[in-house]
Formats: structure tokens, C-alpha cells, sequence
């Protein structure tokens, strides 16, 4: 059930004025046990803190605006900020603006089928950025988009790389610290399947060796009624070496309240500066989500992955949680 908040704006010019904001969310606590390097932990916690607040506003002619905010990491110690944005919409498609780290095109991104997605485990974590997007209306379910982005390149960077207004991301980099990117998408989604291409370039690469020239994308999914099943793959080049990541994952409904999935990658590095990164390194998770209601819901996950090409210890995560939305 969502929440509505009435918010009162007070204009100095016309008075006071009303607008409506949805507030969503989502709680998910529990137990996670875990393996790194042969080094076990275990502990209850939060999993998922996470606040959106919703605006939408008529602007009339088939003209819309809209803005979302996010609150994301709620402990003792603070609060953490999120992903946000806003956008205009009509007839000539959506201009979009937004910061955040978006979610993982391959593991996060497939269509929506299960597993337990496999971002900061076989595949890199997501790092912040500011973006400008077009996506065109839907011709027949085909889509299009072109998409400018500027920001760090790696977390540690996350903070002090140009992540913020008329900051902006101007010469050559120093580190693999940011860089700028232009994006072109093409998607199609009809009926069962849905499928979707990108290719994205960076300029400011310089020469540091971490740094990114081009990137191409493919992802896919198709909805067979009993399972749903999706794939997806990227080839990376960097100023040294290149990286191909590859994804299947499967979902299906085994009840009409418990839901399972799997999913599988690999990323294989060759070239590289860093001679122990060349070479392939893959993992796995399952995922089982029992829905005691439509908002609330059991989630028992495994994932199994490799942390380093020819590690001699995998490292495992399994969690046990309770997820509440809202």
C-alpha cells in the first residue's frame, strides 16, 4: 500500500499552493552468514533501508514532470543519501536527470529474472554518477535512447570525483578516479521479450592502464509462461586489456507464493596490467522468496563466487531475511 503525503509549498509570489508526493520503501532485516578468504562472519542486521519519495506533476498538452528522491541507509550512525532524478515527458519521448548508481545492467538489469544478482561479487560494484538521458517513445515496442554521464569510475573515488553541479569532469584524469561516457540503447519489448543493446564510449582515458575507451552491451530475456529466463553479455576495452562478463539467470513461480531463481556469471580479463586479473573467474546464487503477503515476503539467498582468478578459497554469502515494503 503506498503512503501520501500532502506537502504544503508557500510562494512569496501567489500564495500557498498544495502538491501531492507518494512515499514508498522498503525494510528487509536478518541473518547473513559469509566467507571471505577463509574467513568466516556471521550476525543479524539490516539488509535494505531504503525511502522514495514520488512527485508527478500535469504540466498540461500531454507534457508531464516528475522527480524521485532516495534515502538510502538508515543505521545509528546517520543516514545515507541515494539515487535521484527527475524528468519531462510527452509525446517526443523522456529527458531525464539524474545522480545515482543505478543498478548492474547484467546481474540487476535482466528483465527481471530471479537470482540473487552477482554485482560486487563476479562483476564490478556501481559507482555514482551524474547522467543527462533521451529515451523515444515505444514504435511498436521498439525503443531508443541516447545518454551522457560524468563521475567516479571506482568507490573509493565515489566521493571526491566530480559527482555534483558544474563540478563536471574536465581533462584528463590523474587515476582511474572519472570519466565521461556517451551511451546509445536500442531496446525492444513485446509480448514475451524483451531485449535491449548498448554502446557506450569514454573520452579522457589518457594513459592509465584502468581507464575505459569502449563498451559494448547485450542483454535478453523471454517469459516461457512456466519460467522466465534471461541472458546477457559485455565486452570492455580498457586503455590496456579487455573484459567480457556473461550472465543466464532463470525464475519461476513453483506456487502461487513461493518464487525461485538462479543466475550465473563469469568475467574473463585478458591483457591487463595486473597479470593476477587476466584469466576467467565466475560464481552463482539461488534465491527463494516465500510471500507471506503482497508486501511482505521470507528471502533465503546463496551465492557462491570466485574473488580472484584462481583463488584458493571461494567466497560464499548466504542470507536469511524478512522484507517489508511499503
Amino acid at each position: 500500500m503506498k503512503k501520501t503525503l500532502i506537502a504544503l509549498a508557500v510562494l512569496a509570489a501567489s500564495g500557498a499552493s498544495f502538491a501531492q508526493v507518494t512515499i514508498t520503501g522498503n525494510y528487509t532485516a536478518g541473518y547473513r552468514a559469509s566467507s571471505a578468504g577463509g574467513a568466516d562472519s556471521s550476525g543479524l542486521g539490516n539488509d535494505t533501508s531504503l525511502v522514495t519519495f514520488t512527485a508527478k506533476e500535469d504540466l498540461g498538452g500531454g507534457l508531464s514532470a516528475s522527480a524521485f528522491m532516495n534515502i538510502d541507509g538508515l543505521t545509528r550512525g546517520g543516514v545515507g543519501g541515494g539515487d535521484s532524478g527527475m524528468a519531462l515527458a510527452g509525446g517526443f519521448g523522456k529527458l531525464s536527470l539524474e545522480t545515482g548508481r543505478g543498478s548492474d545492467y547484467l546481474s540487476g538489469g535482466t528483465a527481471g529474472v530471479g537470482g540473487v544478482g552477482l554485482d560486487d561479487k563476479v562483476f564490478s560494484r556501481l559507482d555514482a554518477s551524474d547522467s543527462i538521458a533521451y529515451t523515444s517513445p515505444s514504435f511498436g515496442g521498439l525503443t531508443f535512447g541516447i545518454s551522457h554521464d560524468e563521475g567516479a569510475v571506482n568507490r573509493a573515488s565515489e566521493a571526491t570525483s566530480p559527482v555534483g553541479l558544474g563540478v563536471g569532469a574536465a581533462g584528463t584524469p590523474v587515476a582511474d578516479t572519472y570519466q565521461r561516457g556517451v551511451g546509445v540503447t536500442v531496446g525492444y519489448a513485446a509480448g514475451p521479450l524483451a531485449v535491449n543493446g548498448n554502446y557506450k564510449v569514454w573520452d579522457q582515458a589518457g594513459t592509465v592502464d584502468n581507464n575505459s575507451k569502449n563498451r559494448i552491451s547485450l542483454r535478453g530475456s523471454y517469459d516461457l509462461g512456466v519460467a522466465k529466463v534471461g541472458a546477457g553479455f559485455r565486452n570492455q576495452q580498457f586503455v590496456t586489456g579487455t573484459r567480457q562478463d556473461s550472465f543466464l539467470a532463470v525464475g519461476f513461480a513453483a506456487t502461487s507464493q513461493l518464487q525461485l531463481g538462479a543466475d550465473w556469471g563469469q568475467r574473463t580479463q585478458a591483457d591487463r596490467k595486473t597479470a593476477t586479473d587476466n584469466g576467467t573467474r565466475g560464481g552463482y546464487g539461488l534465491k527463494a522468496e516465500y510471500s507471506l503477503s503482497k508486501r511482505t515476503s521470507v528471502v533465503a539467498a546463496y551465492a557462491s563466487w570466485e574473488p580472484t582468478v584462481g583463488a584458493a578459497n571461494r567466497s560464499t554469502e548466504t542470507n536469511l531475511l524478512l522484507s517489508h515494503s511499503f
